[in-house]
Order: structure tokens, then C-alpha cells, then sequence
């Protein structure tokens, strides 16, 4: 069995005043991607990686993974949406049906590699898995700008990535013609496929914002994670 990441980098850095791919964007000198790399890399788990990226960025790309050779990792033209690359990714996998798929956001570059590890894991015994952490804020429903509930939040979990499942039910759920999710595991969910969660570091943000930037950077100068 077979662990191949997909990593969705079409986007764009347009929240920080950047034209040019978001996965590219520098994190204490290197682009949040060859964190991410690195770091799925170091669990021990993940054999190669499909990069999707935005048809005509494949210089700026083959330039940033130059330096990088913690494993194999070969890049493809994304789509429109973050669902519509990891498809793209996944058909260039050559991902057989028992092999898990790791997807993850170049955008979560302070991943722990034993966290990765244990996704996997969970996934390699059970079929699916989504890293994550409980909801520890009060939420609000509102209308407008009105409250109109609080959610109780005893049951709710914060999905992040990776998220981990087999070839097999990633085929049978995009075979299925299903869309408008909001992640990946909910196109098995939605096909009655049990995800299991997996409990994993807060450190792992994902960078949205440039203050978001600038508080991973004091992390990683502090020593952390």
C-alpha cells in the first residue's frame, strides 16, 4: 500500500498583495509548500506527492521544489476550484484502489509529521480519517447581524488536513457526481462512508491572513512546533 499526497496550489496569494501562486508564498524562507513537503515527508509514511498547480506556473514551481528531495514529487495542471485539483491530482496519481491519498494544504505548513503519521494510520485501519482539533470558541448562527443561536459545541469538531481515505472511495465518491463540499472527507460522508477523526496539534494553522503569516514566523523563530 501506497501513500501518495495530493496538494491542491492553484490559488493565488491575493490576501498577501501577492499575484503569483499562494503555495509559493515564503515562510521564513521557504514557500509554505516545501514546508508542507517536508514535513510529509518526515512521518515516514508518505512515498511521493501530486502537486496541482495553475497552468503556466510550472517555472515558478519547478524552481521553488529544486532543493527539495525528501521523496518524489511531480506537479499537474489544477482546475478552478480547490476540488476540481485535487481530482487533477488524484488522476495523475496513478493511485491504485487500496492506496491512501494524503490530501493536504500547502497553506498548513506547520503540520507535525507524527500527527501525519497517525491520519495515515487511523486511515490505513479504517478507510478514511480527517485531522482536527475540538471547537473550543462559543459559535454563533446569525442572520445579518443578528444572533439568532448558539451552536452547543460539545460535539463540533474544527476539520483540517491532511485527510486521508482510499483511492477506491475517492474514485467511487467523484464517480458519484458530488460537489459543493466543503472538504474532501464529506464526498464519503455523503456516501455513508464512516470518517474517523483524529485529535492533532493547534500548531497546525492554516495561513489565511498575513497576520497569520506573521504568527508562524514568530513560531518557528521561537522553536515551534
Amino acid at each position: 500500500m501506497t501513500v501518495v499526497a495530493l496538494i491542491p496550489a492553484a490559488g493565488l496569494g491575493a490576501r498577501f498583495h501577492d499575484a503569483g501562486p499562494k503555495a509559493l508564498v515564503r515562510l521564513a524562507g521557504k514557500p509554505f509548500l516545501v514546508h508542507a513537503l517536508e514535513r510529509l515527508a518526515a512521518s515516514g509514511r508518505v512515498g511521493r506527492a501530486v502537486v496541482a498547480i495553475s497552468p503556466g506556473s510550472e517555472a515558478v514551481f519547478a524552481e521553488a521544489l529544486a532543493g527539495f528531495a525528501g521523496m518524489p514529487v511531480t506537479t499537474t495542471p489544477g482546475g478552478e476550484t480547490r476540488r476540481d485539483s485535487v481530482v487533477a491530482a488524484w488522476r495523475a496519481s496513478s493511485a491504485g484502489e487500496d492506496d491512501l491519498l494524503c490530501i493536504h494544504d500547502a497553506a498548513r505548513p506547520l503540520v507535525d509529521p507524527v500527527d501525519v503519521a497517525a491520519v495515515i494510520a487511523v486511515a490505513a485501519e479504517h478507510g478514511a480519517a480527517v485531522a482536527g482539533s475540538p471547537v473550543t470558541d462559543t459559535v454563533k448562527r446569525v442572520r445579518g447581524d443578528v444572533v439568532v443561536e448558539t451552536v452547543p459545541r460539545h460535539d463540533l469538531f474544527a476539520a483540517a488536513t491532511p485527510q486521508v481515505m482510499r483511492a477506491g472511495l475517492f474514485r467511487e465518491a467523484v464517480e458519484a457526481g458530488l460537489a459543493d463540499a466543503t472538504d474532501d472527507v464529506e464526498l464519503l460522508e455523503r456516501r455513508g462512508v464512516v470518517v474517523r477523526t483524529v485529535l492533532t496539534s493547534r500548531w497546525n494553522v492554516k495561513i489565511t491572513y498575513p497576520e497569520d503569516l506573521a504568527r508562524a514566523e514568530a513560531w518557528l523563530m521561537a522553536g515551534r512546533p
